[in-house]
């Protein structure tokens, strides 16, 4: 499988040299933060003190450090037959002083017979079973492979996929897994999804997935774990946004190690006035175990070109994405993670606004508070004992499309 997707990947990058209807797109997002934190560094003299505030590359949308670049690519015949889709990137991975990353996250080609069957082969990454929610937005298919959708009726779509190395989609820049055991040994597993997908225009759409247990990330670290994702989004209200999706975690073993969250969106837009709720509940099935609750109400107005929105985050049993004790996270619109202990919590307020220059280019001006507290003391500087951090994040951002 790995081997044909490869030879596929290839042939459809070189036939875009000949491919006169192919067509670019893309963005460039980044920006400057200057981060405030009272996390306890040494003073130099046995005592403790704040760090010192400090300047970071900032993209308050690119869900890691920093900045993103994305050029997107796609081409198909007159016929809508065949065509291929790439996706080149580049972007911090993991923290404020990460070494750049470029990916390739999508390099597929695909081929439709009979108007009913569409075989796709290479990196892909299908978004017709992902219902389109603020917080999960995942239907777990990405990965270098094959895919084929079946579609037999009208608004009816059918997936079965075999990766032979997964991509890690969410929240992880699309970067393929690099497929190195503990024994420095490049060994995958195939990954298998299954994805329905039913529309009734003006009425619904509802989505379903599923993936077995598999080590198609390559080692033991990325090991995934077997999982069910629904969602169903109401179409039937114009300017509306509601959306509901269940996601069911560790099915191989669910008792007593399996997970169950529930996620709501919900928006709503009168003329310039735009308001909504983004929220979750994450529970464990282990006996004693605590709930966790992601509340995120929203509200903006758009004055013509400039854009003002305020954000307020509340999330029980939680945590800043990427923090964990006196290190930094990653302060985004949705840098949370929960942590499964409802003594650990996360109190945010974000307001912004956000200017719209030309129709392509867009700076926000915006200001991250966040007030993070763990259930346990952790030592910081010179034996000082900490529970708590608080965050101030003042950031310009600045994103162009092309």
């Amino acid at each position: 499988m790995k081997r044909i997707a490869c030879a596929i990947i290839l042939a459809a990058v070189a036939g875009t040299a000949f491919a006169q209807d192919f067509k670019l797109d893309g963005y460039i997002n980044s920006g400057l933060g200057l981060v405030i934190t009272d996390r306890q560094i040494d003073d130099g003299n046995g005592g403790a003190k704040n760090a010192d505030p400090y300047l970071a590359a900032f993209g308050v949308d690119s869900e890691q450090w920093g900045y993103r670049f994305r050029l997107n690519g796609a081409y198909a015949n007159e016929a809508k037959s065949t065509g291929i889709k790439l996706r080149l990137q580049g972007q911090a991975k993991t923290d404020k002083d990460g070494a750049p990353v470029i990916s390739l996250p999508i390099a597929s080609g695909w081929l439709t017979f009979f108007n009913v069957f569409t075989l796709n082969a290479g990196i892909i990454d299908d978004s017709s079973w992902v219902s389109g929610g603020g917080i999960l937005n995942d239907d777990m298919g990405e990965g270098l492979g094959l895919l084929l959708k079946v579609s037999p009726v009208s608004g009816l779509d059918v997936g079965f996929g075999g990766y032979a190395i997964s991509s890690l989609g969410s929240g992880d820049n699309n970067i393929l897994a690099a497929g190195i055991n503990k024994n420095s040994v490049n060994v995958w597993g195939a990954k298998y999804t299954f994805n329905l997908a039913y529309t009734l225009p003006d009425a619904f759409k509802f989505t379903a997935t599923f993936r077995p247990k598999n080590d198609a990330g390559g080692d033991s670290n990325r090991d995934e774990s077997m999982k069910s994702i629904i969602g169903v989004r109401l179409l039937a209200v114009k300017n509306l946004t509601a959306i509901v999706e269940a996601e069911l975690d560790n099915l191989q073993e669910f008792d007593p190690k399996g997970k169950a969250t529930i996620y709501e969106t919900i928006g709503y837009k009168i003329d310039g006035l735009s308001f909504g709720l983004n929220a979750g509940e994450y529970i464990l099935t282990k006996e004693g175990s605590d709930l966790g609750i992601r509340l995120n109400p929203w509200m903006s107005y758009a004055f013509g070109a400039i854009v003002p929105r305020l954000d307020f985050v509340y999330f029980m049993g939680g945590k800043i994405d990427g923090s964990d004790n006196d290190e930094e996270g990653k302060y985004h619109r949705k840098g949370y993670a929960a942590t499964n202990n409802a003594k650990d919590s996360v109190i945010a307020i974000h307001p912004s606004v956000t200017f719209n220059i030309d129709g392509k280019t867009s700076l926000e001006i915006g200001d991250v508070v966040n007030f993070e507290q763990w259930h346990t003391d952790y030592y910081g500087a010179a034996g000082h004992l900490k529970n708590s951090k608080i965050t101030n994040v003042f950031y310009i951002d600045v994103k162009w499309s092309f």
